[in-house]
């Protein structure tokens, strides 16, 4: 019997959904346990593990105004492309391109290419 699980856009169109709901337990859900998310070009892992991206979106998900909107989408194979602006009340829109490594339905790797300053954590 064959499995089947969400595409890699579902996977990152529900990521955005979780986000700006400020939803941890769905957020996490989407990630594989040992997923890593990876600043480029620099290569930076700026999370290793449910824990470190639990601890980095409970950091995340109380900055006042926060929200990400997404302007355009791709996918290729099992990646979905996003770029997004993030938006906060207490700094300028960072533009960021979001790369998801999607694997059996949940989200393996992330890389992100930032067109600012917003921190990684």
């Amino acid at each position: 019997m064959s499995v089947n699980y969400p595409s890699p856009r579902e996977v990152a169109d529900r990521q955005l959904e979780a986000y700006n709901a400020k939803d941890m337990a769905a957020y996490l859900a989407l990630f594989h346990d040992d997923a890593v998310l990876t600043n480029l070009p620099a290569g930076e892992v700026v999370a290793s593990g449910i824990k470190d991206i639990r601890a980095m979106y409970e950091h995340r998900f109380a900055t006042p105004g926060l929200r990400c909107e997404v302007h355009e989408r791709s996918e290729i194979g099992d990646v979905a492309i996003d770029r997004e602006t993030v938006f906060t009340s207490e700094a300028p829109p960072v533009d960021i391109l979001a790369m998801y490594h999607v694997v059996e339905g949940k989200i393996a790797k992330i890389f992100f290419i930032r067109g600012g300053d917003l921190p990684a954590s």
